[in-house]
């Protein structure tokens, strides 16, 4: 079975402190729910690709995901996508419980993306893409 990162990976920003402190539950995949204008955490694997040798797939894939921090301030938006970098950046082991933990083999910072408002919510964005390695199996 195919592991998936995405119930791990919000588990694994919410057992951070400093992050749940700010978001309290507010991480999202793929976009901002309609009517949410607390400060919040958005994430989605932007792209990915899988590794195979000669009898077939190694079980091991590596995924681009965005993740953005989204405040009223610009500076709030910065500083929980310095949290979330901190936490992420350079991590390698378990991330989830049960049967949606997923063994991670390295997490690594890649890009920032420039800074962004949102007129129609009243929204600074601050994105950042990581490349995550994982065990897929």
């Amino acid at each position: 079975m195919i592991k998936d990162l995405r119930p791990a990976l919000r588990a694994f920003l919410l057992a951070d402190t400093a992050i749940a402190a700010v978001v309290a539950v507010r991480i999202f995949p793929s976009v901002l729910p309609q009517g949410v204008s607390a400060t919040s955490l958005v994430y989605h694997r932007v792209s990915g690709f899988g590794d195979h040798h000669m009898e077939g797939p190694s079980g091991y894939a590596v995924g681009r995901w965005q993740i953005a921090a989204w405040s009223e301030s610009l500076d709030t938006a910065e500083a929980l996508a310095n949290l979330v970098k901190y936490r992420l950046d350079g991590y390698r082991g378990g991330m989830g419980s049960g049967g949606q933990a997923v063994k991670v083999q390295g997490a690594f910072y890649e890009s920032d993306n420039p800074p962004a408002y949102d007129a129609a919510r009243r929204l600074y964005s601050v994105g950042r893409d990581y490349m995550i390695h994982v065990a897929e199996r």
